[in-house]
């Protein structure tokens, strides 16, 4: 599938490869014998989720592309009430660092996106190819990111700066790498990157506590206006406490920020040039 491009350029429009988060039991949050968690992390709960799929992998430059280079930032099917009044008033038609060779390599996770923007983006991407994408819950994130056990970290218990891309004031003069740079960071159901390189929207409003109550967060209301929304995961400027798979943030719909970018996720039947857990593997 092609988008028609500006000045001419026409980019393909390409769905992010998925990994299935089988449905099931998996324990939330953090326990009062990590050391390192936040009141707003507890109590740790187990809570139940249906089948659902998400980004192996977050969104890259080259897959976002489309959306700048096509209709994504002109069509206001795609944008909530709030996000394009933002859009207008900010004159925004593209991310911030779109244009900054830091930032901008093609299997670099695209970066400086505001909420509004992420929303926009997977309203395009179903409308372009049929499949109904979205972004994830916060709740959605921390078991494709943790798997069932409550583990801290995607690989385990122990901190192993060699598994991601991070590290303690690295975000004044640190880097993005590509995605996928990492595969023993891999986290039990097979997706990567959750720990280190960027951080990630998901459509959850802040203010959830503990034990977290299911809802739909992706309807029309939900979505409308400007709450302030989570994101999850961690940079390549943060170190061991940053990086645990339980860590909650929170930011304005409206703010931008060099390290944080976004990850797909799905419902429903098995989407095109998705990924199956291999044999042996959680579920």
């Amino acid at each position: 599938m092609v988008a028609p491009g500006r000045r001419g350029r026409r980019s393909r429009v390409s769905r992010p490869e998925l990994v299935k988060v089988p449905a099931g039991s998996f324990l939330m949050g953090s326990s009062d014998a990590d050391k390192l968690a936040d009141n707003h992390e507890k109590p740790q709960h187990w809570l139940t989720l249906p089948n659902y799929w998400i980004g192996k992998t977050p969104l890259t430059n080259a897959q976002f592309r489309p959306f700048v280079e096509g209709d994504g930032y002109t069509n206001i099917e795609y944008w909530t009430a709030a996000g394009w009044a933002w859009r207008i008033k900010e004159k925004i038609s593209q991310p911030a660092y779109w244009e900054d060779a830091k930032w901008n390599g093609a299997n670099q996770p695209v970066v400086g996106v505001s909420w509004y923007e992420a929303v926009a983006y997977v309203r395009w991407l179903s409308a372009k190819t049929g499949h109904p994408f979205r972004l994830p819950s916060e709740a959605e994130w921390e078991k494709a990111a943790r798997g069932p056990d409550g583990r801290i970290y995607p690989w385990g218990d122990r901190w192993d700066a060699k598994r991601l891309n991070s590290g303690i004031f690295r975000i004044f003069f640190g880097k993005l790498n590509p995605v996928g740079q990492y595969p023993r960071g891999i986290s039990p159901y097979q997706v990567l990157d959750m720990a280190g390189n960027v951080y990630e929207w998901c459509a959850t409003k802040q203010g959830k506590t503990y034990p977290y109550k299911l809802e739909d967060e992706w309807t029309q209301s939900y979505l409308a206006g400007d709450a302030t929304r989570v994101y999850r995961g961690s940079s390549y400027g943060t170190g061991k406490r940053g990086a645990r798979g339980a860590v909650r943030g929170f930011d304005p719909p409206h703010w931008c920020f060099l390290a944080r970018g976004m990850r797909v996720a799905s419902d429903g039947d098995a989407p095109h040039r998705s990924v199956r857990l291999p044999a042996g593997k959680l579920v």
